[in-house]
């Protein structure tokens, strides 16, 4: 079966809409109302059904209160907009919680981000070196160089993958067999090779090292102390209830995606509500988690990637981009649903998109973070 998996990866396109020279708008746009501006920016994307609904929150210039926007339907013909409350599958995002998650375990002394992977894989599961002289860290799964391939290939390679929902099935038997015959493709360390396996295998060894679920760490360690109460790997009969109706590119119903033992990689759900509270935190604005060393850790120039101007931290991609601002951000998306959250230091600014069809929304949240830094 030869199955490509198109989501849960940093698209192309971003590449280009980061670094492209925007064009200079005039002092009457600049004047405009927020939301006249942003829904400029969607209206096209609503009425060419590139995107089913929108729900955004943003940080405008050294603000310390957020404002939502809402557009778009929940599901087809219903005439319901999103709200605060209404639940997305964030995708790769997760990532970033994964990587928060080990730095609050080192900073609990559970484990070292210098940590062998060998020390917390099964009694015989190995994992091989490209040489023999460079072992796979868990900083090497953080930062996305540990070598492993986006994908595991007894995932790729599995008759019983649903294309729909391609995770589901792949249980912790499945991960150690691909980690146990998989050769890295580089040394460790030294090239970014963007790799769902790799976080997937990040959030596994986390469970290891804490023992606890990947779902009781994120309540451990980040929605409990933050109030987000709609953020789940499993969907809750309130967050089943508000959960916006997945739609893939073309606009036709689509499957929600379970993830099997990829938890790490892209498995959480949540709400435009709760996701602002994660972007303040991220940004610095709560420190309720006493983490703003570690948030500098995680936010730190670490590897070049193979995006122009643009280096990985510990999850976080932080780009230098045309317009003299620094962007910390993450995109995701599954087989009916795209997310983008990033923020730019310099300016105190930031911005969460949220929509449930399989169509990119990182250009909508670049042309909102250029309006708000003008």
């Amino acid at each position: 079966m030869n199955l490509t998996i198109n989501s849960m990866k940093i698209p192309r396109i971003i590449i280009i809409t980061i670094l492209i020279t925007y064009s200079i708008c005039s002092r009457a746009a600049f004047g405009q109302d927020l939301e006249s501006k942003i829904k400029e920016i969607v209206q096209p994307l609503l009425e060419s059904k590139k995107n089913m609904s929108f729900a955004i929150s943003i940080y405008d210039v050294n603000s310390e209160t957020p404002r939502y926007f809402y557009f778009g339907q929940t599901a087809k013909d219903n005439n319901t907009q999103p709200n605060e409350n209404t639940v997305y599958e964030i995708g790769s995002v997760t990532k970033t919680f994964t990587t928060t998650m080990l730095v609050m375990l080192e900073r609990d002394g559970k484990l070292k981000v210098t940590d062998l992977v060998q020390k917390y894989l099964p009694e015989g599961v190995t994992i091989h070196n490209f040489s023999s002289t460079s072992p796979t860290e868990l900083y090497h799964l953080a930062t996305q160089t540990s070598g492993l391939p986006r994908l595991p290939n007894n995932l790729l390679n599995n008759p019983k993958t649903n294309p729909k929902n391609p995770y589901k099935n792949y249980t912790e038997a499945d991960l150690y067999t691909f980690v146990n015959n998989c050769i890295p493709d580089f040394e460790p360390g030294t090239h970014y090779q963007y790799s769902n396996a790799g976080m997937g295998l990040l959030g596994s060894l986390l469970m290891k090292a804490a023992g606890k679920s990947y779902e009781e760490l994120i309540h451990y360690y980040i929605t409990d102390s933050l109030g987000m109460t709609m953020t789940s790997t499993k969907l809750s009969t309130e967050m089943q209830k508000n959960l916006a109706s997945a739609y893939n590119e073309s606009g036709e119903p689509t499957l929600n995606w379970d993830f099997g033992s990829l938890e790490g990689a892209g498995a959480i759900k949540s709400t435009l509500g709760d996701m602002t509270k994660y972007l303040a935190f991220q940004m610095g604005k709560i420190d309720k988690l006493n983490f703003k060393e570690g948030l500098k850790l995680m936010q730190t120039r670490r590897f070049e990637t193979d995006i122009p101007n643009t280096a990985i931290g510990m999850g976080w991609l932080i780009s230098e981009s045309m317009w003299d601002r620094t962007i910390i951000w993450h995109n995701g998306g599954t087989g009916g649903y795209r997310s983008f959250i990033g923020f730019i230091p310099e300016t105190n600014s930031g911005v969460v998109v949220l929509s449930n069809q399989a169509n990119d929304v990182d250009g909508v949240a670049l042309e909102i973070l250029k309006y708000l830094n003008r």
